[in-house]
């Protein structure tokens, strides 16, 4: 099983970045990666909230929460066309002063055995990592921009 961690300093409140990771249904308004997101299921955001995110390159995921009490918001791959068997993706928010620490984290693995774990050693780690590097970028422009207006 594959696990990493990235982190970023948002200079905003965690209250404010809190309110952008919990509303789920809008990522794809700060996440680089997104194309378009939706709720499949109906109701107030909560364990079990589902939505269908289009990636760049027609790929998807369909993810459910899995926690979502501040500090902590996990969501869990249901359902992709990516090369994922079972992924979790964790967001953590921590006051600094007035800034928040936004720590993500993801325990995975890939499909296809023997021949995923090569993949991900030579390709899908770096790749991976790189995409939530880029998550956490968008997510603290959008937040900081939202901030400043």
């Amino acid at each position: 099983m594959g696990k990493f961690e990235e982190q970023i300093i948002v200079s905003a409140s965690t209250d404010k970045v809190w309110d952008v990771l919990a509303d789920i249904r809008n990522i794809y308004l700060w996440n680089p990666g997104v194309v378009r997101s939706r709720l499949t299921t109906h109701g107030k955001i909560r364990v079990g909230t589902c939505r269908l995110c289009d990636l760049r390159g027609k790929n998807y995921l369909d993810e459910e929460v899995i926690e979502f009490e501040k500090p902590h918001l996990t969501m869990r791959i249901n359902d992709t066309n990516l090369p994922f068997k079972t992924a979790e993706i964790r967001y953590t928010v921590e006051p600094q002063g007035d800034k928040t620490l936004v720590r993500v984290s993801s325990k995975y693995q890939l499909k296809f055995g023997l021949l995923g774990s090569i993949l991900d050693t030579i390709m899908m780690r770096s790749q991976y990592r790189k995409g939530m590097q880029e998550l956490l970028r968008g997510l603290r422009n959008y937040v900081e921009q939202s901030v400043a207006n």
